[in-house]
């Protein structure tokens, strides 16, 4: 069943989707959910289970009304990715904000509101440094091996023309419209998800 089927049966009620849906699903949730909570520094296995727990819990809320929301073109895994990451920035942020004192004098531990409020996002660096590595990772999945190959070896890797040629076999020339065509299906793979900065 493809997610807009999946969604649809969940929007029936039919309760077989749900637990569908989590063994499709449920490994990339705690995935990121993690992901996202060491990058804050906060990485627990109760925290993540707490977190992980709370995102779910909000899927089926009201007859799964959060995930009447996912709409064109039905990528459910990442809705949910998007969605878990913000939950655990969530979780991060309120427990900094638990800990922080209102008067301006902060004990051990403490940190003043003033500072709370001034100090930056939970790492957000490395937070948009892992989404970037995996919207990446997802655009490279779409292309086919010998395009992939060709991605790797001249846009990371920094080998010339005629070192792919000699490396894969392909033609020397046949490595410039294999290239193209290759970036061409990437940005097209992360503007149909809305990962492609314009």
């Amino acid at each position: 069943m493809g997610d807009r089927e999946l969604l649809e049966a969940l929007r029936r009620g039919h309760g077989s989707a749900w637990a569908e849906l989590l063994g499709l699903y449920l490994k990339l949730v705690y995935h990121v959910v993690r992901r996202t909570l060491a990058a804050s520094g906060r990485a627990s296995e109760q925290d993540v289970e707490d977190v992980t727990n709370e995102f779910l819990g909000s899927l089926v809320k009201d007859d799964y009304r959060a995930l009447g929301t996912v709409g064109e073109p039905y990528d459910l895994k990442a809705w949910l990715a998007v969605g878990a990451r913000r939950r655990a920035i969530d979780f991060v942020r309120r427990r900094k904000l638990a800990s922080v004192s209102l008067d301006d004098s902060a004990g051990p531990g403490e940190s003043t509101l003033g500072a709370a409020i001034a100090a930056p996002e939970p790492d957000a660096a490395a937070v948009a440094q892992a989404d970037y590595r995996a919207a990446v990772s997802g655009a490279l999945s779409v292309l086919n091996p010998k395009e992939r190959l060709a991605v790797q070896l001249f846009y990371l890797d920094g080998k010339k023309y005629r070192e792919i040629a000699r490396i894969t076999g392909m033609n020397a020339n046949s490595i410039g419209p294999t290239l193209l065509r290759a970036v061409e299906k990437m940005q097209k793979h992360l503007a149909d998800r809305n990962l492609l900065s314009t």
